[in-house]
């Protein structure tokens, strides 16, 4: 399972690719973004509605996806439900 912290997604802009993240991953394998299990199989659903961009709000237990022309705030079960 891959854990980023949230100091590693905060370098270079405050944001991470979705690809980035999911690159060699399957869809049975999670990855960690902070405190939140995010499953892989949920990410590339994301990328297949055009999102390409993730950024975590811990406090507030959300995460903003967006792309060339979609936008969205969830929350890990939201992002968990599309597995």
């Amino acid at each position: 399972m891959l854990q980023l912290s949230l100091a590693t997604l905060f370098l270079g802009g405050l944001r991470m690719k979705l690809e980035e993240l999911i690159s060699g991953k399957g869809n049975g394998e999670s990855i960690m973004i902070g405190k939140a299990s995010l499953p892989v199989s949920a990410l590339k659903q994301f990328m297949s509605e055009g999102y390409v961009h993730i950024r975590p709000y811990e406090p507030e237990g959300a995460f903003s996806l967006w792309g060339e022309t979609c936008t969205g705030c969830f929350t890990e079960e939201q992002i968990r439900e599309r597995a």
